[in-house]
């Protein structure tokens, strides 16, 4: 959960990789720590264990893009379904999610979609807590490719390539050893979209440590997302489901 997570900005613009501009240290391979160091490092430093038993995360916060301010609640069930509510003032309630076997997307400007392909793909991902934490059981290959700055933070540049085929890059403080940045291609309704994310403002939830500032540039725009509350609780009697405007979409069994 980071947004990668967290991507909890599953509410998506379209960007570039401007906040990678920032100056490269120049070092050979040899020089740099291993890249299955930095994300062991950055595991410890957040608590996975303590992630990885939860059985349903509920995660809120803000969302301020174009100079409106929304809300939003995403819940994440283990293994990896998760929905994620956004409501923008004037606009309309948005809605993203997994149920185990269907994805989905709704807002009032498409309307329900089933999402298919690299859409679903990384929205499986996404509502996997292993995701956050890069597990092995989702990533084939880490390699660190650059000492560098991102947020103004010093960092070693991890490539990731996923069992999805998915490929993005970390970050990680050479103080801290959290992700202060990460950098990705995201698939959305309007094609492939490339996100650079900032990192920041750490605090505890619990027994796990977690960014509570995100900040991901898009087409020249900045989208801020504060988390104010992360809950760890047990998934007895916690169900996620598609909307009924959704299921309309579904073909019957055996069509």
């Amino acid at each position: 959960m980071n947004r990668t997570s967290m991507s909890l900005c599953t509410v998506v613009l379209s960007a570039g990789f401007s906040a990678l501009a920032e100056a490269q240290v120049p070092a050979t391979a040899a020089a740099l720590p291993a890249g299955s160091a930095l994300v062991a490092r950055y595991a410890s430093a957040i608590g996975a264990p303590a992630l990885l038993k939860s059985q349903a995360i509920t995660t809120r916060g803000s969302l301020v893009m174009s100079g409106m301010t929304a809300s939003f609640e995403m819940l994440q069930l283990a293994p990896n379904r998760m929905r994620l509510v956004t409501t923008l003032p004037g606009v309309g309630v948005i809605q993203v999610g997994f149920d185990g076997a269907t994805a989905w997307s709704v807002d009032p400007m498409q309307g329900p979609r089933l999402l298919a392909g690299k859409e679903l793909v990384e929205i499986q991902e996404q509502g996997d807590p292993r995701s956050s934490v890069r597990s092995s059981e989702l990533v084939a290959t880490v390699q660190t490719v650059a000492d560098t700055t991102m947020g103004g933070e010093r960092c070693y540049l991890v490539k990731l390539n996923w069992k999805s085929g998915r490929e993005t890059f970390d970050c990680f403080s050479a103080v801290s050893g959290l992700i202060v940045g990460s950098r990705a291609v995201q698939q959305t309704s309007m094609g492939a979209v490339s996100v650079v994310t900032l990192l920041s403002d750490y605090k505890k939830f619990g027994d796990v440590m977690v960014p509570t500032k995100s900040v991901q540039q898009l087409m020249g725009q900045e989208q801020v997302m504060s988390i104010t509350a992360v809950e760890f609780k047990s998934a007895a009697g916690v169900t996620i489901a598609p909307p009924p405007e959704v299921q309309a979409l579904k073909k019957p069994s055996g069509t």
